[in-house]
């Protein structure tokens, strides 16, 4: 039983410090690890957003250039000469017409490497005109064309062959005479779809995606990760329509970056496995050093909980000699403040109790002995055991200043009850033992009950029996007020000076005494020996005009009085 109890308190105290140490570690682990990775994020977020600002700059300025072009040559007057031509009288338009419009056009374009090619189209969107090597058919029979411009994806045939179609975004603007205003037809200059990809392309690897998507969802450009017009199955849930944006997938981080001109957007799509794989060793090496952190700490718990408990342990190994009639003092010395304190106020209580026991077993008197019965009965090793098994509670809960509390008072109670084994002491001294006893019951019943003490100032130096009052507060506590349910105790305790008697005035709030057993206390062998042996005292020191009433209180509880003849310290008893 003693081993298990002791075992408890160490393994107790150890797993409080071990987990704490490792919330402590843990929380530091995760809190790090959250930073580290928000950091890598945050990097590789700005690291990606500055490519699809890149890409999206270098195809804004594809874009803007196409539309520079259109303007020079809608607004090219040879141009607008033949079409008019051409609308006028369309057998007069011949080859050589033809070729004089491919060389103006061309004379504009001047090769520019980004340019499919550019078409010339009536108002009834017959072909006039086309740079492509292999027109595709149908022109512009499929395209629902509008009073602006526009951009549209579309298909044409390879610039080396007619057998290999490419995808390509042209720009469709109709023009106009810039004499008159008429409808003269319709432009298209196409960017081929490799032209855009290839500002991209080196950009990607292995655990990355880049494609750009039309509104739809539809890809119109890749990096060759995805098929071109395949549908982006993740479009409604990534895209913030009309905003560039940032989000995390189940699998990747995407990214887009909203393209005004065209309502479409870039995607950039970057699998989180391998964008995390090389902070893997990272991560491995940190979860090493927090395993080696929580076997310190649980090292340091044990080491920690070991030095503070050992000393409690050697306390209640000394409390069973005590038992078995061993009354040497603990011969262990402590630098601790704390449980040096304790360890000397144990000794002191111990030699006292040594002493008062030899003073008391050498009296020879009646008035000796019943002294002795009363000490043995107040002082006895139940009290002593009660309150060193509180302390190893409160040392079991770290509750430092509850614990020091108890030990002070346990330790008042005994010097001042002790006294060098002196019968007499002052009214002061007696009080001062009963608001230690108290004070000691308070904590061991935590909020059952409170006191309050009333002395006339005139009264603290007179002479009075030791314990007249503790046996009395001893049986309101146990029999009275612990046996409250619902309200709160309350202890009175009042000292009156009547006609050259001190009178102690003991009211509790408690249960009461039964009317049968109010005549029976004063005459119990058992339970009340306590009340029995004060007043037997009082009449043997003082008279048989002296003595203990006790009573029930006239609303609730219960009323005891002491009465003592008042006399000055020193003065003869009789």
């Amino acid at each position: 039983m003693k081993k298990r109890g002791i075992e408890s308190i160490n393994k107790r105290f150890f797993k409080s410090m071990s987990l704490v140490t490792i919330t402590f570690v843990l929380i530091l682990f995760l809190a790090s690890s959250s930073i580290f990775y928000r950091h890598i994020f945050s990097l590789e977020s700005d690291s990606s957003t500055s490519q699809l600002n890149y890409i999206s700059e270098q195809l804004g300025y594809f874009l803007e250039s196409v539309d520079n072009y259109s303007k020079t040559i809608i607004s090219d007057s040879r141009i607008q000469s033949y079409v008019r031509k051409y609308n006028s009288n369309r057998q007069k338009f011949d080859a050589v017409s033809q070729l004089n419009i491919k060389n103006e056009i061309n004379h504009v374009i001047q090769s520019t490497p980004f340019v499919h090619s550019v078409s010339l189209y009536s108002t009834d969107l017959s072909l006039i005109v086309t740079t492509e090597i292999y027109p595709y058919p149908g022109g512009l029979g499929q395209v629902p064309v509008v009073e602006d411009e526009m951009w549209v994806p579309r298909l044409k045939y390879s610039k080396h062959s007619h057998r290999q179609k490419v995808h390509a975004l042209s720009l469709i603007r109709p023009f106009y005479n810039y004499s008159t205003g008429a409808l003269l037809g319709y432009m298209e200059i196409a960017i081929p779809e490799e032209a855009i990809s290839a500002i991209y392309k080196d950009k990607s690897n292995s655990f990355s995606k880049l494609f750009i998507v039309d509104n739809t969802g539809t890809v119109q450009s890749s990096d060759g990760s995805i098929k071109l017009a395949e549908s982006y199955r993740d479009f409604p849930g990534i895209i913030q329509f009309h905003q560039s944006g940032r989000k995390l997938g189940h699998s990747s981080i995407v990214l887009s970056q909203y393209i005004p001109a065209l309502d479409w957007y870039i995607i950039y799509e970057i699998n989180l496995y391998n964008f995390l794989k090389p902070t893997f060793t990272t991560f491995i090496i940190s979860i090493l050093i927090v395993f080696l952190c929580i076997i310190a700490s649980l090292s340091l718990s044990h080491r920690v909980s070991k030095t503070i408990t050992s000393p409690i342990y050697r306390l209640v190994s000394h409390t069973q000699k005590i038992k078995e009639g061993n009354w040497s003092p603990v011969q262990e010395a402590y630098s601790d403040s704390d449980i040096g304190l304790l360890f000397e106020e144990f000794n002191s209580m111990i030699a006292a109790q040594e002493k008062l026991k030899n003073d008391l077993l050498a009296a020879q008197k009646l008035k000796a002995q019943l002294s002795l019965d009363l000490l043995q009965q107040q002082v006895n090793p139940h009290f002593l055991y009660n309150s060193l098994d509180n302390i190893c509670s409160l040392a079991e809960i770290d509750e430092k200043e509850t614990l020091l509390d108890l030990v002070m008072n346990l330790s008042a109670f005994y010097r001042q009850g002790l006294s060098n084994g002196e019968f007499q002491i002052t009214v002061r001294e007696e009080l001062e033992i009963t608001k230690s006893y108290l004070n000691i019951l308070k904590i061991r019943y935590f909020n059952l009950f409170d006191y309050h003490i009333l002395c006339e100032e005139t009264l603290l130096s007179c002479s009075c029996l030791k314990f007249l009052l503790q046996p009395v507060v001893e049986n309101s506590i146990y029999h009275g007020i612990k046996e409250l349910t619902g309200r709160k105790g309350y202890l009175e305790i009042r000292v009156q000076e009547a006609q050259e008697r001190i009178i102690f005035t003991i009211y509790d709030n408690g249960i009461g005494i039964p009317p049968e057993k109010e005549s029976q206390i004063l005459n119990s062998e058992n339970s009340h020996f306590g009340i029995k042996n004060i007043h037997q005292r009082i009449q043997l020191y003082y008279g048989s005009d002296y003595g203990l009433e006790i009573k029930n209180a006239p609303d609730i509880g219960c009323l005891v009085t002491i009465t003592i003849k008042k006399q000055e310290v020193g003065s003869n008893v009789l």
